[in-house]
């Protein structure tokens, strides 16, 4: 069961909208959406738009190939219609079942196949963007005002990747759709010289329709409902200035909210390729019925249009070289509705406020200053939207699983933002995730959902770790969902080269649980087996795509780190050389990080984030150094010292100065014995 599905209509009550109705209910079985009510059920296919005809379309079932309908030709065959290598053909009586006629397609245009593609995805995603409407509008700030516009794009852009990751099939087919509705409608507005103005024009020359004229959004949309018709108009308005004394704002056919939703388009259309961030795929959940799974990512997506709006399309301003904009604008808490308003809304309109409400939360746990992450307002607010939830929803609501587990991440985040963590932390996040593999088991939620969820538990569970949280329970708990998340998205995760496109993201975070096991020379390898085949690759061609090399910076340092813990272990074992090896590996990769900027030590700022970097870049210089690999020692000593005294700093700043009390204290104490030997003291 996906969160926010398509919704097929059956009776229809306004003539104006039979057609667009019956075109939904061919359209759906033909990118995998199944109901009950398809003439070929339990049949759906996944089509390609460039691929599938407008006569498939009216017929809402695949044509058989020219070759394959003329070895048939003639054959007899009982009933209305039948299978054929996937095709559906007519039975004895000639027709299939419902098919709509030439003269009603040909009203749609300006390309027909676009058309009835975008006003058939309109109509079965109508209900859903009504519910992320509806859910939108019920998000205020603590005083009741309306949300600041960060807030408001991490809202709205996490339900419409959760459209998206619901119908992958649909949306993209739709997403062509709408780019060549747009491109057919907008013709050129060259204006007309004096001399020629009054002339007669041809019926198809530039100037011969009236400019701005209008057409039927029905039979020829341009516009893709829930993104287009929700965000587009809000962000446009969002701060602009008034045009004359009137106050009357000054608008444009093409603002700043169309360019926020067309890079959202573009990373939806990105998720589909090798280098995605996405893990899309074809199954088959029932004989016949082949469909769409998708894990995606969300809150890197929706962090990438919050950061875009911030610090591009509508820069916020900077109080001072420190300060963070951003991170003060997202840490603002918000205010939840009560209950009964909540439940009185339909079930998918709850839902999209529940995804709404976690896609700020989510984005607060990535980019709100660490102090206030550990502070009582967003303790509050992840508190009472888990109280929430157990008054308005069915337990085993499948939006009430997704929730549980991301909350109970949010809570062992904010712990590790004040520098502890407890061991009801990992205990509370594996028992959300036990809950997400027994409704993926009882089909509660589909393969996509589970595999992100796991992988999202994984990733924190791993954090725990790292942060002093390392009990026998957690490792073995993480082999058992690491080989869950395999099964779901249906690969072997060491087959070949490890080369898997949109899974680089998870194998990196697979590969850093293992390479947190520095006991093991077993897993240690295979931690830089991963990072050395797929993810260090991946991430470059990410990184030469985009330029952003966080993602990037993050597979070096964690490879350096575990190529760090199996030089010890080699080095414990006598084997000097390769011990060597791997200190210079990982020295390498940790310079490649600190070449950027972005990671010079003296301009990090204390947040967690960096803090990790610099647990894991300070012991690999201080290690290069010991083994006598790097080239400028003192250079390397200095700049562990820097990253040493970084992680103090903030651990001061988020424990009130009770830096004993953390887990990481037995570390920084190993990094201050050995950097005093080198003739840094602290």
């Amino acid at each position: 069961m996906v969160l926010l599905p398509a919704v097929v209509p059956q009776l229809v009550e306004k003539r104006s909208e039979l057609v667009p109705a019956r075109l939904a209910r061919k359209v759906a079985p033909l990118f995998g959406v199944p109901f009950d009510h398809n003439p070929f059920h339990p049949l759906t296919w996944v089509c390609d738009f460039t691929a599938i005809t407008v006569s498939e379309i009216a017929r809402g079932a695949p044509l058989p190939t020219r070759a394959a309908a003329a070895r048939l030709r003639g054959e007899r065959h009982d009933g209305e219609w039948f299978v054929h290598d996937r095709a559906v053909l007519p039975g004895d009586r000639g027709a299939l079942p419902n098919e709509i006629v030439a003269a009603t397609i040909n009203r749609f245009g300006p390309d027909t196949k676009a058309a009835i593609v975008l006003t058939a995805t309109n109509v079965l995603l109508a209900p859903v963007a009504d519910a992320i409407r509806t859910a939108l509008g019920m998000l205020r700030t603590a005083d009741g005002g309306e949300l600041a516009p960060v807030q408001w794009i991490a809202a709205w852009a996490a339900t419409a990747v959760e459209v998206y990751r619901s119908q992958p099939a649909l949306v993209s087919a739709a997403l062509t759709a709408r780019m060549i509705q747009r491109a057919s409608l907008s013709a050129p507005q060259f204006p007309l010289a004096p001399g020629i103005s009054e002339q007669a024009r041809a019926r198809c020359e530039i100037g011969a329709a009236p400019a701005g004229r209008a057409f039927d959004p029905v039979t020829h949309p341009k516009d893709l409902e829930f993104l287009d018709g929700i965000a587009a108009a809000r962000l446009n308005a969002s701060g602009i200035l008034p045009e004359n004394s009137t106050g009357e704002p000054a608008g444009s056919a093409a603002g700043v909210g169309d360019r926020m939703v067309d890079q959202l388009i573009g990373l939806f259309v990105e998720m589909g390729t090798r280098d995605g961030v996405a893990h899309i795929w074809v199954t088959e959940r029932v004989p016949g019925q082949e469909l769409v799974c998708a894990m995606v990512p969300s809150s890197g997506i929706v962090r990438e249009l919050v950061e875009t709006w911030a610090y591009g399309r509508a820069s916020l301003p900077r109080p001072d070289e420190f300060g963070d904009a951003l991170a003060d604008a997202m840490a603002a808490p918000f205010r939840l509705p009560r209950p009964a308003e909540l439940a009185g809304v339909p079930l998918l309109a709850r839902r999209a406020f529940v995804l709404a409400a976690m896609g700020i939360v989510r984005q607060m746990g990535l980019l709100a200053p660490s102090a206030w992450l550990a502070g009582p307002e967003f303790a509050d607010l992840v508190t009472s939207l888990s109280d929430l939830l157990d008054q308005v929803f069915e337990p085993e609501d499948p939006v009430v699983v997704d929730t549980r587990l991301r909350l109970a991440v949010q809570r062992t985040g904010a712990e590790r933002h004040a520098g502890r963590s407890t061991p009801a932390s990992a205990a509370a996040v594996m028992a959300a995730a036990d809950a997400c593999l027994e409704a993926g088991a009882a089909d509660r939620i589909d393969p996509g959902l589970l595999a992100d969820l796991l992988a999202v538990a994984c990733i924190e569970l791993n954090a725990l770790r790292s942060a002093g949280s390392d009990r026998p329970e957690v490792g073995t708990s993480l082999r058992r969902y690491w080989a869950a998340f395999a099964k779901a998205v249906e690969v072997d995760l060491f087959a070949g080269d490890g080369e898997y496109g949109g899974l680089s993201f998870q194998l990196h975070n697979y590969a850093a649980f293992l390479g947190a096991n520095k006991g093991s020379a077993e897993d240690l390898r295979a931690a830089l087996h991963l990072f050395t085949t797929s993810v260090i690759p991946a991430r470059t061609r990410l990184y030469n795509q985009d330029r952003d090399i966080r993602p990037l910076a993050r597979s070096c340092y964690l490879a350096a780190d575990a190529a760090s813990g199996l030089a010890s272990l080699l080095t414990d074992s006598g084997e000097d050389v390769e011990a060597a090896q791997w200190v210079r590996q990982a020295h390498a990769w940790v310079r490649r990080v600190l070449a950027d900027p972005l990671y010079e030590p003296r301009r990090l700022r204390p947040s967690l984030d960096n803090c990790m970097f610099a647990l894991r870049a300070a012991p690999v210089l201080v290690q290069a150094v010991e083994y006598g690999v790097a080239e400028n020692p003192a250079e390397n000593a200095a700049q562990a010292d820097e990253l040493v005294r970084l992680v103090e700093r903030w651990l001061k700043e988020t424990t009130d100065g009770a830096v004993e009390q953390s887990g990481y204290r037995s570390v920084l104490a190993d990094l201050r014995t050995r950097l005093s030997a080198l003739g840094f003291p602290g």
